[in-house]
């Protein structure tokens, strides 16, 4: 040490040894908190029920076109399609009031984007129905089917925050009476009115050979 340096004192080195431990201890917090889904859009309330298909319940109703398939299997929930212009859909019973639906799914065999996959609310019957639905090529539509034909709230089209291939994306609404927001991913797609109620639940069609495999489902309803 040279004559005309002073020793640090104890106390400054303690000082930032605690800082430094304090910060790392923060980011670690944050980190785990982000994880844990606090930076999430907040939900209806919270969770009534959720499903990952790998126990038997009684809660579904299962329901595929002629050609399709759909059934859990290998701890998810799978559907198969043997060609174009088929469908699958799990059903269940909606929680009364305000809520918020999320399910997890992905296209693992078949062409890109043979498949649609994603979310249905407001189900009442296979021609009077609510639903929002993703492909493994970055297209997304939502859209309301009725008896009286169909009315588009986001046309089918490419989006940029979709995961691309046999990657899983979360499609999500939140329904708050007539008023809906949509969400793919954590992004707002769209934001509009949606008429009617029913039972909600997952939905997938088919524009050729395809499977699509959902991971979970899960409802939050207010108390």
């Amino acid at each position: 040490m040279a004559p005309d340096e002073a020793p640090v004192p104890a106390w400054l080195w303690r000082s930032v040894t605690w800082g430094v431990g304090l910060l790392t201890l923060a980011v670690a917090g944050l980190a785990l908190a982000l994880a844990l889904g606090a930076a999430d859009p907040p939900r209806a309330g919270p969770l009534a029920w959720q499903d990952d298909f790998k126990q038997p319940n009684d809660r579904w109703d299962w329901r595929a076109a002629e050609g399709a398939a759909l059934a859990p299997r290998a701890g998810a929930l799978v559907a198969d399609f043997s060609g174009p212009g088929q469908w699958a859909a799990a059903l269940a019973e909606a929680p009364a009031g305000v809520l918020t639906l999320e399910i997890a799914g992905a296209q693992t065999e078949g062409a890109g984007g043979a498949a649609g996959y994603g979310l249905v609310f407001n189900w009442a019957s296979s021609a009077d129905y609510a639903a929002v639905l993703v492909n493994g090529h970055g297209y997304v539509e939502a859209f309301q089917q009725t008896p009286a034909g169909r009315r588009d709230w986001y046309p089918f089209q490419q989006w940029p925050h979709i995961l691309y291939g046999t990657e899983s994306n979360r499609v999500r609404v939140d329904v708050r009476g007539r008023r809906v927001t949509a969400r793919i991913n954590d992004e707002v797609l769209a934001v509009f009115e949606a008429a009617g109620a029913g039972r909600v639940g997952v939905l997938a069609r088919s524009s050729g050979p395809a499977r699509v495999v959902f991971s979970w489902v899960r409802v939050w309803a207010a108390p």
